[in-house]
Parts: structure tokens; sequence; C-alpha cells
């Protein structure tokens, strides 16, 4: 019965679970959220067609393009530019509306639940893992609420428009800009990755918490029996632990960014080298 509890807990710690149970939480605010959307998209395509009306801005001065005048194009490249730093503003301070009105609920709502269970129900439980629910957890959510879940929906809805943008160019275009934002967005950057890395993380965090507080509690037993130098060593360990496993985070870290950054090189010669390849083939 005790393994068919532990069992249904995990179940009910899933992380796929967690998560719609955090997105759910966005329903009051769901207006926001999606202004927040809606800027993003707009202030990233026009980020991205800069490039494009500078490009149409050469080919027109060289005389290889005509469609627009020159004057129109500059006039959209400065207005695309200004557009662009007021709806970044505007995105992010909306998402950091959200996200800091629902850290303060999410903390009434943990403080409410340590009330009903303190103290029995918390004899026994961690320190430290109490303490980083409290404090460094809970604010951890602002990168979800204000840097994952719009850009998530952003980074789709722009990756969608600029497929159909590219394919209307030429199919292969099209292709091409969809294989390349799925392999980016769908394979190499997978929070699968680090998930065990992470755990082991806000486990070796927990340990060094309660092994401080530990220290702070017990300050006088410790000067009493003479155990400073076992326990300053003890938090040494802990705190060296820590700092591995968060070196190997940021080594994995890091050779994803790499990973991504030559993938998005190497679709841009290739984008290059198949543009050059249809030029030529009239």
């Amino acid at each position: 019965m005790k393994q068919n509890k532990d069992n249904q807990n995990k179940k009910q710690r899933s992380g796929f679970a967690v998560m719609c149970g955090l997105i759910g939480m966005i329903k009051p605010l769901l207006g926001i959220m999606c202004l927040a959307i809606l800027m993003g998209c707009a202030g990233n395509l026009m980020a991205t067609f800069l490039t494009i009306l500078g490009g149409y801005a050469l080919l027109t001065v060289t005389g290889v393009y005509s469609g627009m005048k020159f004057s129109v194009i500059f006039t959209l490249l400065v207005c695309f530019a200004v557009a662009r730093g007021i709806l970044r503003y505007a995105e992010q301070a909306s998402n950091h509306y959200i996200a800091f009105k629902l850290l303060a609920r999410i903390r009434h709502q943990v403080f409410d639940s340590l009330r009903r269970l303190a103290p029995a129900k918390l004899d026994g439980a961690k320190k430290g893992n109490l303490i980083s629910i409290i404090t460094s957890d809970i604010e951890l959510l602002e990168v979800f609420y204000a840097h994952t879940i719009s850009p998530i929906a952003i980074a789709v809805i722009t990756s969608v428009v600029m497929t159909i943008f590219l394919g209307r160019i030429h199919p292969v275009f099209g292709v091409l800009a969809l294989f390349f934002y799925v392999l980016v967005g769908a394979v190499i950057v997978n929070g699968r990755i680090g998930a065990a890395g992470g755990k082991e993380f806000r486990e070796a965090f927990g340990a060094l918490n309660t092994c401080v507080l530990d220290n702070l509690y017990g300050l006088e037993e410790t000067l009493q029996y003479g155990q400073q130098e076992a326990r300053i060593a003890k938090m040494a360990e802990q705190t060296g632990h820590l700092e591995t496993v968060n070196g190997a985070l940021k080594r994995g870290e890091n050779l994803q960014r790499v990973i991504t950054d030559d993938v998005i090189l190497f679709a841009g010669v290739l984008a290059a080298l198949v543009g050059g390849t249809l030029a030529e083939n009239g």
C-alpha cells in the first residue's frame, strides 16, 4: 500500500501535470497573456523583416528589384525599428505583470498550506527543502511565467508565418525553414536533456540549505562540544557537491547552445546555397 501511495504521489508530481496546473493559473489573466503574445509576434516579425527590407533596399539600389520604391522601403525600416522596441517593452511588461501577480498568489497558497500542515505533519521534513520552496523555488516560476509561456507561443506562431512567407518565394525555402524550425525547437532545445541534472541540483541545493539551518539552530551545541571544524567541513562538502552539479549543468547548457547556433548557421548557409542555385536556374 505504501508503494502504491508513493507511485501515486510521483504520478501527481509528473512534469506535465505540474506544467498544466501552472498554465491553468493564468486563466484570470488570459487576456493580458494573449495581448503579450500578439505584441511579441508583431515585434519579432518586424525584427525579421528589417533584414528582409534591407535586402530589398540593396536590390532596389542596384536596379535588380523594382517592386517598391526606395523611399517606401526606408520608411518601413524606420517604422519597424521603432515599433520593434515599443512592442518588445510592452510584451515584457505584460509578461512580468502576469508573473508577479501569480507569484504573489502562489506564495499565499504555499503559506496557507504550511499553516494547515504545521507543526505535526512537517515534523521530520527537510527544512532546507521547505526554505527552498518558500523562497527560491517560487521565485524561479517568474522565469516560467515571464520568459517561457509567451516566448514559446511567439516562436511557434512566428515560425509558421515565416515558413509560409518563405514558401511563397519558393517551396524549397518553405520546406527548409520548416525542417530547421522543428529541428531546433523540438529536438535540440529539449528540456528532458537536463532534467536529471536539474533534479540533482535541486536536491543538492536543498541539502545545503538544511546544513546551514542545522548549523544555525545547533550553534550552541556545536560550540559546546567543539564540533566547529566538523560542521564547517560538512558545509564545505555540500557546497563543493553543489558547485560540481552546477558545473555539469552549465557545460550541458553551453553544449546545447553551441549546437543550436551551429545548426542555425548551417541553415542560413544552406538557404543561401539553395537560393544561389535557384537563381542560376532562373
